[in-house]
């Protein structure tokens, strides 16, 4: 979906696309030829290149590093590996990148490719990248939300849940990048979320009764559930005012899974920093400062 026509939004889809990736793999085949294939999508959440992206789609370049968790690290995407090297397309230029900040492969993932609703919102399935662009490059950005810190529980990422209504069901948008196409903007409501907040579904099920959607000002003929396509992954969910609500990490033809933009800002930030350190990113609307966390939070 390419317009907006006749949709209360505040923004548009160019918009959308200054501020997304196209994550892409180059790769040597059997005769030693380099090639390259789409694996995945991001968004851009600083001026300075700072994005975020599903661990599975930079998993090869972060395999030597599977059984430690790094904070404000550096692994270099483009050389990490012999045989593949990863570069960010956004817009019409491509750029090497380094993954700053992710947890150990069996936090993020599992080792799984494929994961059911429970096991997703257990999983932190996402990770801080950084562009290397030329000295003063700026980008367009999502700017991160305020939150209220400590709604996740990073002490038990892992507790058992309870999937419950979320009310009121919440209009969104998924931004990403499909196997060999161009930008692609899908909307629907979420319409389950994980009680400890980690995460949150677009499922093709009705929940709520006719009086209370008109009550919400929704068409009780809503069609529920999101379509999200192969290689979405790691792109940006943003609501009708262009507010960050989470990452894509799975989803088909009618069901989203996405992991709320909290999660992984709890995981990867904090509020307090080292003197005189830059903040990584601030916060809207209140500019509180955010830095990368040194080491895992306690």
């Amino acid at each position: 979906m390419r317009p907006f026509a006749g949709q209360a939004v505040k923004f548009t889809w160019s918009e959308v696309k200054s501020k997304s990736l196209k994550i892409l793999l180059g790769y040597q085949d059997g005769e030693g030829n380099w090639k390259q294939a789409d694996l995945g999508s991001g968004f851009l959440i600083s001026p300075d290149g700072l994005f975020i992206t599903a661990y599975h789609v930079v998993q090869y370049c972060l395999a030597s590093e599977k059984e430690v968790s790094r904070f404000s690290g550096k692994v270099d995407c483009s050389t990490a590996q012999r045989r593949v090297h990863y570069k960010a397309r956004n817009g019409d230029r491509e750029f090497d990148f380094e993954i700053l900040s992710h947890l150990r492969e069996q936090d993020s993932t599992s080792g799984k490719n494929f994961h059911t609703p429970d096991e997703i919102i257990k999983q932190r399935d996402f990770v801080i990248g950084k562009l290397r662009a030329q000295a003063g490059t700026r980008f367009a950005y999502w700017s991160l939300p305020d939150f209220q810190q400590g709604k996740i529980s990073l002490s038990n990422p892992r507790a058992d849940f309870e999937l419950m209504p979320l009310l009121p069901p919440r209009w969104v948008f998924a931004a990403g990048y499909p196997r060999d196409q161009d930008l692609v903007i899908t909307h629907g409501f979420l319409n389950l979320q994980d009680q400890h907040h980690r995460g949150y579904f677009a499922v093709d099920y009705e929940l709520y009764g006719a009086g209370y959607l008109e009550r919400e000002g929704i068409a009780p003929d809503t069609q529920w559930g999101m379509r999200v396509e192969n290689h979405m992954s790691g792109g940006a969910v943003v609501d009708a005012t262009g507010t960050l609500v989470g990452v894509v990490v799975n989803g088909n033809s009618n069901t989203a899974g996405i992991l709320s933009i909290e999660n992984v800002v709890e995981t990867f930030f904090s509020r307090a920093g080292e003197s005189g350190a830059p903040p990584a990113v601030r916060l809207t609307t209140t500019e509180t400062p955010l830095y990368l966390r040194d080491n895992p939070p306690d």
